[in-house]
């Protein structure tokens, strides 16, 4: 980790805890004590820190008593909100996702609501799964033969899940086979986008992390302005969706070797549902 990278990551981890111990700095960057120290001295002689025995405290923290949360942070709709968007779309996508999944994979979730809908049908199989997601960890919890690993941080009340540069760091220890994520807007012109930037710097490390990655995004998605970038979509490998109306983007999408999957029924598969009043055909591929 170059040192501009450290001073970002202990200026991060103090303005969401408040304070630091040099022996964690020296851990969690994989330096020694003494550069540890010396990055806090520094930092301090920049009016960021206030250096304490044993570690430092927040410069803020330090003259309020209160750590200061980016605002960033907030941005966007809250977990209940997306939770009840689109729903049937968000089954039949998470249904989907299913035939992707096998016994022994190592699956990274994100704390999306497509997400906690496609953990809602995970089967009781031998699988891990990480995720920062607190719904997603109370969902599987039940499930005796998946092991949850959550990734900690700064919790949001808002998103119901953790995020941060202690989330971050953790991602960089495993190698995953699967991500299944999803996004607040992806476009032609801005590709995919998040709605505040702690959650797509996350997100752009959980794409770091994973060999095979699965956007999850309903049609509501498309075209959507937002605030952060997490990505090109040439860097996704397949996208399963509803519905795609946007025949230059399929295209686009094609060129990118993003595999397109839609879920939706046609119009045949509509009639036909509603004339016998059964379930519903299988999806297309």
């Amino acid at each position: 980790m170059l040192p501009v990278e450290r001073h970002r990551f202990i200026t991060e981890i103090l303005s969401q805890r408040g304070r630091i111990l040099v022996q964690e700095v020296a851990q969690l960057c994989r330096i020694s004590l003494e550069t540890a120290r010396r990055d806090l001295a520094l930092l301090e002689r920049r009016g960021i820190l206030q250096r304490s025995h044993g570690g430092a405290v927040f410069a803020q923290h330090a003259a309020s008593g209160t750590a200061s949360v980016p605002s960033q942070i907030e941005q966007g709709e809250s977990f209940r909100d997306r939770s009840n968007q689109s729903p049937d779309s968000k089954t039949r996508i998470a249904k989907r996702a299913l035939q992707l999944i096998n016994p022994g994979d190592c699956l990274l979730l994100d704390s999306s609501s497509s997400s906690w809908f496609l953990s809602r049908q995970l089967p009781d199989i031998q699988l891990v799964v990480l995720t920062n997601s607190v719904h997603i960890i109370q969902t599987l919890a039940v499930k005796a033969n998946v092991r949850v690993i959550g990734l900690g941080g700064e919790y949001s009340a808002k998103y119901e899940d953790f995020v941060g540069v202690l989330a971050e760091q953790m991602l960089k220890e495993f190698v995953i086979n699967k991500l299944f994520f999803s996004c607040h807007g992806i476009s032609h012109e801005g590709g995919i986008r998040e709605s505040n930037e702690h959650h797509a710097r996350l997100k752009q490390q959980m794409l770091l992390s994973s060999e095979h990655k699965i956007l999850l995004a309903d049609a509501s998605k498309f075209g959507r302005r937002s605030f952060a970038r997490i990505c090109h979509y040439r860097e996704i490998d397949t996208l399963i969706t509803d519905h795609l109306e946007d025949e230059e983007f399929r295209q686009e999408l094609a060129w990118s070797n993003v595999n397109v999957i839609e879920v939706s029924p046609s119009p045949l598969q509509k009639k036909t549902k509603n004339s016998r009043n059964g379930p519903l055909a299988a999806a297309n591929n």
